[in-house]
């Protein structure tokens, strides 16, 4: 930092200058003149804005009057064609071969009058087919029109509802990529006023020429609409589209949001006798284009005017900007955290002693600052630790509560109750070999409390293999002989496919076989009861670990399992299931261990699990 003799960064001394004292011509306050620039194009902007806003007033109601006469046009093209619909649909109720066949259904008739309708539905263009229907509405005849390739279901689909509608043209209908619509007209009896049935011609939309009139008479960014008049079905004559929002069918001129979102001018006109709603478009940007333009030409005064009274301002500014600007930078810098930040200057105005005095004050905040941070480093660290160990004597406290209530539940309740649980078990079977002609229901009872009480039996046998882990009895046996007779005492499930995946030269294992294979009942259980009954595939893989042990997979196609429930799925007491006590893997995992095992799992939500059993090899054991 560059400093002047006569002021000093610290408290000035007694022959320093104070800023009390400073000479007026070292003042900033004579060499503020560029005010004027800024008059200017506060001036311009003034003038800009109000002439945009008229301009914009201008623009709209033109755009308003373009949207609007084509709407009226195009609305009389549409009420020309519904005129012509009605012909049609009156030239075919009055045949005559149609009026004998509504009036006298012989074979002779439908296929006279099928002959006459069909002329009529190949010769007019956008015609799906015309079907007769009789009095009580149902389908009597239906004859394919030249726009019947795609809209099939019309004629072999279910009878159709005809729309409710006050006029012979019903409401726009879409249904697989068809935009159609029908016309009604009764077929009145021969010589008389009665209505012996109705034609229904299906007409298909068809844009025809449509575009092409609206960029004659507006422009080629203007667009048309057609819907019904309750504004719950739009399309642009060749699919089916999102409506003008908000839509207010009895509004004639709005600016409203088109199918793509952005904003247009639009105008609605009602075809007459008909239930439908004719939108024609325009974009805003588009129309607003003119005012645009002129604003643009005004910024580009305005900036040019700028430039130019900010040249004379700058000559006078150029020594007060720089200064402050480099206070500025110095002052973000700090605030961004580059505390070595200082500001250079040789000034002996205002703002060089600002300059010296933010100098000063960032030397004090980097001290304090580093101060702080050492002290705030001490208590986070300090905190930490305490935080860990308290969770870690949390977590021991729970656990000991959970071993030493299971302790207490396995000695008091679980002799209590295996034997009435025996003694139940006693009575199914006396009952199921007295009752062998039961009735299917009897049946079903006893198989349920047979269910029952063997689910009650895992429960006790869990609690007593939890509280009094026998030690293990081993011998040499393979994985694969473990699996099937786990499988066998499992039955069959439903749904789910087992596949199995033994390698031919898979060593054998040396551990206790009732135990492990309580380990792979419990297994095969859980893997089960993940896939919900649904359908799904059990995986049963077996590989050398090449450390000595032999690793058994079981592998669903579950729910899978987050990674709190993987953390927490071998403690005592836990379990997600609605039924059992959460302890079938706890004394999985103490009997794998126990035959020199391990046991561990892996899995992802919506993804199914895969559960790992390592066992000791039988000649890993011997050596």
């Amino acid at each position: 930092m560059v400093t002047n003799p006569s002021i000093e960064t610290n408290p000035p001394s007694p022959g320093g200058i104070s800023l009390l004292h400073l000479p007026r011509r070292q003042s900033i306050s004579v060499k503020l003149p560029a005010l004027i620039s800024a008059l200017l194009v506060v001036a311009i902007i003034i003038f800009s804005i109000v002439a945009h806003l008229q301009l914009k007033r201008v623009l709209l109601a033109t755009a308003a009057g373009r949207v609007t006469s084509a709407s009226h046009v195009l609305g009389g093209l549409m009420e020309d064609s519904e005129r012509r619909l009605r012909t049609e649909s009156e030239k075919v109720s009055s045949d005559s071969a149609v009026k004998r066949f509504a009036s006298n259904p012989t074979a002779a008739n439908r296929s006279a009058a099928q002959k006459s309708v069909a002329k009529l539905a190949t010769a007019v263009p956008q015609t799906i087919g015309i079907e007769l229907r009789d009095k009580q509405l149902h389908r009597t005849l239906w004859v394919d029109g030249k726009s019947a390739d795609s809209a099939t279901f019309i004629r072999d689909g279910l009878e159709r509802a005809i729309p409710a509608s006050a006029t012979p043209v019903g409401p726009l209908q879409s249904e697989k990529n068809n935009i159609f619509y029908d016309v009604l007209a009764p077929v009145l009896r021969a010589n008389t006023a009665d209505t012996a049935g109705y034609i229904v011609i299906y007409k298909r939309v068809s844009s025809a020429n449509g575009a092409q009139l609206i960029g004659k008479l507006i422009g080629s960014e203007a667009s048309m609409l057609m819907g019904n008049a309750d504004g719950k079905m739009w399309t642009d004559l060749s699919s089916v589209v999102h409506g003008p929002t908000p839509y207010r069918a009895q509004k004639n001129v709005l600016i409203y949001n088109g199918p793509d979102g952005s904003k247009r001018i639009g105008a609605a006109t009602r075809i007459a006798r008909t239930p439908w709603v004719l939108w024609v478009g325009l974009p805003f940007d588009v129309a607003m284009a003119p005012a645009n333009d002129f604003l643009r030409d005004m910024i580009i005064a305005a900036l040019l005017l700028a430039l130019v009274g900010g040249f004379g301002a700058l000559l006078i500014t150029r020594e007060i900007a720089q200064p402050l600007r480099d206070i500025t930078l110095a002052a973000q810098g700090i605030e961004s955290g580059d505390y070595s930040r200082r500001v250079k200057t040789n000034r002996h105005d205002e703002l060089g002693i600002l300059a010296r005095t933010f100098n000063g004050m960032a030397m004090q905040v980097q001290s304090a600052r580093q101060e702080l941070e050492l002290r705030v480093k001490d208590r986070t660290s300090e905190l930490q630790a305490a935080l860990g160990e308290l969770h870690s004597a949390q977590e021991s406290l729970v656990r000991r509560e959970k071993l030493a209530i299971l302790g207490q539940l396995a000695g008091g309740v679980g002799h209590e109750l295996r034997n009435p649980l025996g003694v139940m078990t006693n009575a199914l079977y006396y009952l199921g070999m007295v009752l062998k002609d039961a009735t299917p229901d009897v049946k079903e009872y006893l198989g349920i409390l047979r269910t029952q009480i063997g689910l009650s039996e895992k429960i006790v046998g869990d609690l007593l293999d939890f509280a009094r882990l026998k030690p293990p009895t081993r011998e040499t046996v393979t994985v694969e002989r473990i699996v099937k007779e786990q499988l066998e005492r499992l039955g069959p499930a439903e749904n789910v496919h087992v596949k199995h995946d033994f390698p031919a030269d898979l060593p054998p294992v040396k551990v206790d076989r009732i135990q492990i294979g309580q380990v792979v009942l419990n297994l095969l259980t859980n893997a089960l009861q993940a896939m919900e009954g649904k359908a799904g595939t059990l995986t049963l893989r077996a590989r050398h670990n090449g450390n000595g042990s032999v690793k058994l997979d079981v592998i669903d196609t579950g729910v899978g399992m987050t990674r709190e429930q993987l953390d927490k799925m071998f403690e005592p007491l836990y379990t997600t299931k609605a039924r059992g006590i959460g302890l079938g893997l706890a004394v999985s995992r103490n009997l794998a261990e126990a035959n020199g095992g391990g046991i561990s799992a892996a899995s992802e939500p919506g993804k199914g699990s895969t559960v790992s059993v390592e066992l000791p090899m039988a000649k890993a054991e011997a050596a």
